[in-house]
């Protein structure tokens, strides 16, 4: 009899360490008084401090997000320097709670990691950056030349797709983290540089050395989507993520702006209501301030407003939208109704 208590109180001790698992992202941002997002800060592209010390780039604004739907305010965040390669132990190790960044997401580190994808943030088309002045006028005039590229990324796959499509011929060679792919190409060890178009404009635009010219190439090797990760365990942070980036774009569909987001808080649209917090009970369940949208939307704006300044035309790196507009704009980004 002894025996089966214990058994039972066992059982029921996993069970509850399962639920605690399960729900343990919001509780403990909640219980640290902050959002911890990881996103490499030495590149200069998704996250940085301007002369005055305030958060400026697309990971910045979407910390502040994640900030506002838990605590009901944008300025509860922390931004953690976390490259590509070590995102599964900075999530796994409790250093952040959200990876952004253009952390890889392939099948095996899917399997074999800690980490999985909660939701699409945006999509980055992977280009090339060359030196100016090399004679080319054509991918055909690189033919048989080196390329650098991170190893273990979705990078060398799609560069080695497009090279073998072509019969271009292009060698690779590897390097660990995007920092020493950009320095090998500076230093001219290769003639191509693969990467994201985002972190490639970063590169020519936070260059000192007058004397190196780079450009762009306007091949397009393939367009990528970039995706919030977090702990597998944790599935009510993962959710709660999908809805987050969902409320975005949905404010963005229904025409809800920075300019004139007073006008919706009327309406007797049900999902509006839900969206902005008049009925607050859906998005109580998800444990988030219920008018957390309403506070970013007049903040930060919705997820065109957040785009083009962070990425698009009101930008430095003046980042075409295309993929990343809504579906019915002719983009990829979808939009659900919050019921």
């Amino acid at each position: 009899m002894k025996q089966k208590i214990w058994f039972l109180s066992l059982f029921a001790c996993l069970i509850a360490s399962n639920v605690w698992a399960a729900d343990a992202g919001l509780r403990f941002i909640k219980t640290r008084g902050e959002v911890w997002c990881g996103t490499d800060l030495s590149s200069g592209s998704y996250a940085y401090q301007d002369e005055t010390g305030y958060w400026r780039g697309i990971d910045s604004d979407l910390c502040r997000v994640f900030s506002a739907a838990v605590f009901g305010r944008t300025d509860r965040f922390k931004l953690v320097d976390v490259k590509a390669e070590q995102a599964n132990a900075a999530i796994a190790n409790n250093k952040i709670d959200i990876m952004l960044g253009d952390a890889p997401a392939t099948a095996s580190k899917d399997i074999s990691g800690r980490i999985t994808q909660a939701e699409i943030i945006y999509y980055v088309r992977q280009m090339f950056l060359a030196h100016k002045n090399n004679g080319a006028s054509s991918m055909e005039d690189f033919k048989g030349k080196k390329v650098c590229v991170v190893t273990g990324t979705d990078d060398y796959y799609n560069f080695q797709d497009f090279s073998d499509k072509y019969k271009l011929d292009l060698r690779p060679l590897f390097f660990r983290d995007a920092s020493s792919a950009k320095n090998a190409f500076l230093l001219k060890r290769c003639d191509l540089y693969t990467g994201n178009e985002l972190y490639l404009k970063s590169i020519i635009q936070n260059m000192s050395d007058t004397s190196v010219q780079i450009e762009i190439l306007p091949e397009v090797i393939a367009d990528k989507p970039v995706y919030a990760q977090v702990l597998k365990d944790n599935q009510n942070l993962r959710t709660s993520i999908k809805w987050i980036i969902n409320a975005l774009t949905l404010a963005e569909k229904k025409g809800i702006t920075s300019k004139n987001i007073a006008i919706f808080i009327g309406l007797k649209d049900g999902s509006v209501k839900n969206l902005l917090g008049v009925n607050p009970d859906l998005w109580d369940k998800f444990q988030l301030n219920p008018t957390w949208v309403r506070t970013v939307i007049n903040e930060l704006g919705n997820y065109g407003e957040i785009y083009d300044k962070n990425l698009g035309d009101l930008s430095q790196l003046k980042i075409e939208r295309g993929k990343n507009n809504l579906i019915e704009n002719g983009g990829l980004i979808d939009a659900h109704s919050f019921y």
